[in-house]
């Protein structure tokens, strides 16, 4: 209620920005007005000039040094607007009369700033006031200056000078005003006819329309404009200029505004052309070169400020710019074409690798540089490097034949089984030429050998050394197979570089790992390794091995069958691990991806998902290949969506995506509380249970209830009460009946709390809320059964559950028929304090509202849920076994109508129901024997005290039993064995009706109880008071009044100190009259006060 009388009616915040317009257009005006009259001032002063210059004898008063002449000169040359005040009193105390022609000339070749231009045209106006010559020369310099346009060094001071003649002639400075207007004319002329192209004069011409538009051409900026006509205020204006010359002038600017528009159209489809462009490498190629990237970037900065311009000089002219389409989309699509840099800002801060562990294999290469001497491998790597050189030299010859050629790709020569088997042959011929010349070499030693050593005619040592080097190489190739981590890695690469290192040695390497074994896989990291481990002395083993799995790929490709999958995955995966440790380039490895979702059909989709598996994270997560890499798994999920792919393709896609391109799963943040806001809320939600209620209320006492904060979120725990568990729910209520008897307004704004978030339930009726709305009715039902609330609350919130926003058709959005969460409401709250309502007022009560709850299930879908039925069932046998369930709406209404004379007795007799409510309930709790006035259906019948009526048998009995008694212990005296046993543990059967012992004279009367047949008789039997039983049963009964008299002390002494201790935390609470609520964990009995119902909710009111 609060927010509402603070909101401010609707309409006044308008009148409130009206007025203040308002104030800003009147002040406008008034500021308009101002300038305007010190223009008209200024300019009348200098045309009466001309006529009352100051007489020779002034100039001879004045320093007519040359030093200090020269100086002033020297300073207007560079004058600023900090030294307006230093020159003015230079001028007014210097005689200048020989030095006119130089101070013009400073002036108007003074590098001048815009901001200084006002100090500019004060001093011209001071000088042509006090020297008649001053204003022909500064006219003759201006059209020396403005005549020639087409020098370069002209375009840099042309807006400068253009501003100084507009405002040199609209305050009169110059006195021929017609010459002065002419040469402006002129200069506008040649400006607009010499630069509708290059646009190199728009700044100056922006700057004139400004400073001088009003005054020349006549013409109200757009803003201006929209001021007259909104606030109807008037704006002066000089005049200067005839309307028919001021239109000239206007026409002249208008024309110029045209071509201005059409350049700016022009370059704005240019730049749209550039961005598309950029746009369509990037996907199809992965990055836009650094040619387009600055030429992009450079129409981009050249639309932006002729768009700048073109809009100032538009508005300053009152046109209107037609509309360009929007470039923010293409912008940021351009920008994220520089893939570096906004690549990895896309990816934040995502590593290449999953972990240190595998980074460290991929990157922590071991450097054989340092170990292998360099005379090994200095000649194989230099041939390696020219080899490279003359690659990059081709390359670069083929990019500038095909420069120019966008969108052309290069055809890949056809890749046969025959070319791959030439290849081979190649290899091994070239072997077999190396072989050759070794065994050439060995031959020649074994034949000189032979010369001088007869004795050694085989030559045996000879052949061993060459035996030994063909089997160290084939022993080396079959360790390959048990390569197993980085180690064995390490070392097998130092083996082939120390000992292995020949041509043919390389060659043969490179086909042992080429033709690993398809199965296997694991192989292929730890062979990528080596390659990598030996890449920087042998460069070309890394070249041949890419170049021999790429020809066996195309070649798979191209053939098209569909045997050998294991080969091909060996293959694609191969290349993937070398793409991993950059022994291959990405983009080849994409350009393997995307040819294979081109031909994106049986075996294709196996290989794509490998090779995706394999180095496809790393090539998204690459900064360089990312936008590529992104655009084809986009690609590869169409492809999946658009083909006919089974179930086994389709999961091997997702995964093989979701693997490089996670989806994104925001991270959780943990809010950060106070300890004390954690500490309750870890009492109520983790700690609370059946067992340790009154431990906890302890503790909530505890609290710093003064602390508004404290306490307001201890408030809202409580009313959170879907944050616990549904089993306990009964605990937070039990809680805080007892907390309530110390804290009152504690248990108040609970109870608000939670019926308000029950109507707000029921205005928003979002599903997600439904759990939260359950949980509420529950607390409440338990609130009630804790005597926090009274019946009349549950009754007027059930009737509010199946009244609230219900129509008979079901169609209200907040209520509709297939919406069952209401229902789960009522019998929520039914089942938890149902029981309550079975006898008196309370029981009418509750069958009326079942009867109207009945009515309400017919608005719903029929025939309902079964879950729903089964849960009604289940309610209302808990409650009401004997319920009428009824089968239509009519029935449920002939109901109604047969009990309307009830409710309207029951809606009469409400007030009188409430007074004596309570005083029933005492009088029930005080005297369970009673039945009070609304308690006459459910009587409860207590049976009289049943009297003792003498007879004859019950004489004969007690006879009996005392000579029976009598003879027993006689009989038990004499037995030794009897004696054992203590007679004080004796328990002897005692009449119902008996109170006492009679004591008469010397002994005392017992009754003593005989069986004779079914039958119980007792008889009365004397024991002498001296006797032991008898002593032994007055010490018994001593001895329990002592425990009983100690007890009630006990008793009495620990409900004072109880009452002590909460008459002291009361004080200290500062409450008066506490709650009269129940313990912690007690439960209510009975109600105390019958629900009220609301009259206007079933319209009894008329019939009453």
């Amino acid at each position: 209620m609060a927010a509402k009388e603070d909101s401010v009616p609707a309409g006044w915040e308008g009148e409130d920005d009206t007025k203040e317009d308002e104030s800003k257009a009147i002040e406008f005006e008034r500021t308009a007005e101002a300038r305007h009259a010190e223009k008209v001032a200024n300019r009348q002063r200098n045309l009466d000039a001309k006529t009352h210059h100051p007489p020779d004898s002034f100039f001879r008063t004045l320093d007519s040094s040359v030093k200090k002449n020269s100086v002033f000169v020297k300073k207007l040359s560079s004058l600023t607007e900090q030294n307006r005040e230093k020159l003015v009193a230079d001028l007014n105390s210097l005689n200048l009369t020989k030095y006119i022609e130089e101070v013009v000339n400073a002036i108007c070749s003074a590098k001048l700033k815009m901001q200084d231009m006002n100090c500019a045209i004060h001093l011209c106006s001071l000088l042509h006031r006090r020297y008649s010559d001053f204003s022909p020369l500064l006219l003759k310099t201006l059209q020396a200056a403005l005549g020639n346009l087409n020098k370069d060094d002209k375009v840099a001071r042309i807006r400068i000078e253009l501003r100084l003649l507009g405002q040199v002639l609209v305050l009169g400075i110059i006195t021929d005003q017609k010459e002065g207007f002419t040469l402006l004319h002129n200069t506008l002329c040649k400006m607009v006819e010499a630069d509708k192209d290059k646009l190199e004069f728009l700044p100056a011409m922006v700057s004139f329309v400004k400073h001088c538009g009003e005054d020349i051409l006549g013409v109200q900026s757009t803003k201006n404009r929209q001021m007259v006509e909104q606030h109807d205020i008037t704006l002066p204006a000089m005049k200067i200029l005839s309307k028919d010359k001021q239109q000239i002038f206007a026409d002249l600017l208008k024309e110029y505004s045209s071509a201005v528009i059409v350049a700016l159209v022009k370059l704005h489809n240019k730049l749209i052309k550039c961005l598309k462009h950029n746009k369509k490498t990037l996907l199809m190629k992965g990055e836009v070169s650094a040619e387009k990237t600055e030429l992009c970037e450079k129409l981009t900065a050249q639309h932006s400020k002729l768009l700048m311009n073109a809009t100032s000089l538009s508005e300053l002219l009152d046109i209107t710019i037609p509309d360009l389409p929007s470039l923010q989309q293409l912008e940021d699509e351009e920008m994220d074409s520089n893939a570096t840099a906004n690549a990895a800002t896309d990816l934040g801060e995502v590593s290449l690798w999953e972990d240190e562990d595998q980074k460290t294999f991929y990157r922590d290469i071991l450097d054989l540089t340092g170990i292998v001497p360099q005379i090994l491998y200095k000649k194989d790597k230099a041939k390696a490097d020219q080899k490279a050189k003359e690659e990059e030299e081709s390359k670069k010859k083929e990019e500038k034949e095909n420069k120019g050629k966008d969108g052309k790709e290069e055809k890949e020569e056809e890749i046969t089984e025959e070319s791959i088997e030439e290849e081979f042959k190649k290899l091994n011929i070239e072997e077999d030429e190396e072989d050759d010349e070794e065994e050439e070499e060995i031959v020649v030693t074994e034949t000189t050998q032979n010369t001088n050593n007869k004795d050694n005619p085989d030559g045996f040592g000879t052949s061993t050394i060459t035996i030994s080097n063909k089997a160290m190489m084939e022993t080396f190739i079959n360790k390959l197979s048990n390569i197993s981590n980085r180690d064995l890695v390490n070392e097998a690469a130092q083996e082939f570089c120390l000992k292995l290192n020949t041509k043919s040695n390389r060659k043969k390497l490179v086909r042992a790992l080429y033709g690993v074994s398809r199965n296997r896989l694991d192989l292929l990291p730890f062979h990528a390794r080596l390659v990598r481990t030996l890449s920087p002395i042998l460069p070309d083993i890394p070249t041949d091995l890419f170049t021999l799995l790429k020809k066996e790929f195309i070649y798979h490709l191209r053939k098209k069958d569909q045997n050998n999958l294991e080969t091909k995955v060996k293959n694609i995966r191969f290349i993937g691990e070398l793409c991993k440790f950059e022994m291959c380039e990405k983009t080849d490895a994409l350009w393997c991806l995307r040819v294979l979702l081109e031909q994106f059909t049986h075996h294709n989709i196996e290989i794509a998902c490998s090779l995706v598996e394999c180095c496809g994270r790393y090539l998204f997560r690459s900064s360089d290949t990312h936008l590529k890499t992104n655009h084809l798994l986009d690609q590869m999920m169409r492809k999946k969506a658009v083909h006919n792919l089974d179930t086994r393709q389709i999961t091997m896609v997702e995964n093989a995506y979701y693997y490089c391109n996670p989806p994104d799963r925001v991270a959780y943040v943990k809010k950060v509380r106070p300890p004390l806001h954690e500490y309750i809320r870890k009492l109520l939600i983790r700690d609370l249970n059946k067992n340790n209620i009154e431990k906890i209320l302890r503790q909530f006492r505890k609290l710093p209830w003064n602390d508004n904060e404290v306490s307001m979120y201890a408030v809202k725990c409580l009313c959170r009460v879907w944050n616990v568990k549904y089993n306990n729910i009964y605990c937070v209520a039990s809680l805080l009946a007892g907390l309530a008897q110390f804290q009152e307004t504690v248990g108040i704004l609970v109870v608000d709390n939670v019926l308000e978030a029950i109507r707000i339930g029921m205005e928003i009726n979002q599903p997600q809320y439904n759990q939260r709305r359950i949980a509420e009715a529950k607390l409440l039902g338990e609130l009630y059964n804790y005597r926090m609330v009274e019946s009349n609350i549950i009754f007027n919130t059930l009737y509010l559950v199946i009244s609230f926003g219900a129509l008979p058709d079901g169609t209200n959005p907040i209520d509709l028929s297939q919406d069952m969460i209401r229902i789960r409401i009522v019998l929520t709250i039914l089942e938890t304090c149902g029981q309550y309502f079975e006898k008196g007022s309370l029981k009418k009560k509750c069958d009326i509202f079942l009867l109207f709850f009945q009515k309400y299930l017919f608005n719903k879908v029929q025939p309902l849920p079964i879950d729903v039925e089964y849960a009604i069932q289940d309610t209302l046998e808990s409650i009401r076994p004997n319920i009428t369930m009824y089968n239509s709406v009519s029935e449920v209404d002939q109901a109604i109508a047969e009990i309307s004379p009830q409710l309207r007795n029951l809606l009469g007799s409400q007030e009188d129901a409430e007074e004596t409510e309570e005083d029933e309930d005492t009088e029930t709790e005080d005297q369970p024997g009673e039945e009070t006035p609304d308690e006459k259906e459910d009587e409860v019948k207590v049976n009289k005290k049943l009297e003792v009526v003498k007879c004859e048998e019950d004489d004969d009995f007690i006879a009996e039993l005392e000579r029976t008694m009598t003879s027993e212990l006689t009989g038990r005296k004499m037995d030794s064995t009897v004696n054992k046993v203590n007679s004080s543990d004796l328990a002897l059967p005692m009449n119902r009706g008996f109170k006492g012992h009679k004591i008469d004279g010397n002994s005392v009367q017992f009754s003593v109880m005989l069986k004779k047949g079914s039958k119980q008789q007792f008889k009365k039997m004397d024991i002498p008071v001296e006797s032991e039983f008898a002593s032994n049963l007055f010490d018994k009964q001593k001895a329990a009044l002592r425990e009983r008299e100690e007890m009630k002390r006990l008793v009495l002494s620990q409900e004072l100190r109880q009452e002590e201790e909460e008459l002291m935390a009361e004080q200290l609470d500062q409450h008066k009259g506490g709650n009269p609520g129940y313990r912690a964990g007690e439960r209510k009995q009975k109600p105390r006060k019958a629900p009220q119902l609301t009259t206007d909710m079933f319209n009894f009111s008329s019939a009453k």
